[in-house]
């Protein structure tokens, strides 16, 4: 508590950060992957705190299980348009599920292998599985893609490090890595979207 600011890590500046703004009285928050240097207890207290916040948030966050509980409606941008829907998150990722799929053949070439995978899987496991089971499941991923999210960042870090020193050796190892822990988190993301379903 005595530290000063500049011996902070960038978690602890972010968390100093956005408690000055929270005391500050300010109606509107403009909030970037707020969630990206939290630990769990953390990220849990920071979606409390802004649920109890009567201004309106612009939260930009790849965190979908925080603008699913906090979002009423959701700017989409996709192949350079921006969607707009009213609406929870869930709302949304079934609205786009329903119609979005049809009049975008280039991107779906990918997803709709995980995103059916998902689905069947999701159709096959739900008969299976207890509320308490899903409880679990969901936990289970939740943590997962935290620290998916969390190495993603440590990753950037170090490429950016790596790429200053000029070790080509080096970005080439991490951005393989990063690609890999990139496709885990979305289909682990796509997991959670399914067991949320």
């Amino acid at each position: 508590m005595f530290k000063p600011i500049s011996a902070l890590s960038g978690g602890e500046r972010g968390r100093v950060a956005l408690a000055r703004l929270a005391l500050g009285g300010a109606n509107l928050l403009l909030l970037d992957e707020p969630t990206n240097h939290l630990d769990i207890p953390s990220q849990e207290i920071l979606q409390a705190v802004l649920a109890d916040f009567d201004g309106t948030i612009l939260l930009v966050s790849h965190d979908r299980y925080l603008v699913d509980a906090l979002a009423t409606q959701i700017w989409a941008l996709d192949e350079g348009e921006m969607v707009v829907f009213e609406g929870p998150y869930r709302e949304y990722v079934q609205a786009r599920a329903g119609g979005q799929s049809p009049p975008t053949p280039s991107p779906p070439e990918k997803p709709p292998e995980t995103g059916r995978k998902a689905n069947g899987q999701e159709q096959r496991d739900r008969p299976r599985l207890s509320p308490y089971a899903r409880t679990r499941r969901v936990k289970e991923v939740e943590a997962r893609i935290d620290w998916l999210e969390v190495r993603l960042v440590e990753l950037s870090g170090e490429l950016g490090a790596a790429s200053e020193e000029g070790d080509v050796a080096r970005v080439r190892t991490l951005g393989e890595e990063y690609a890999t822990v990139e496709a885990e988190l979305e289909s682990h993301l796509e997991e959670w979207e399914a067991l949320m379903e």
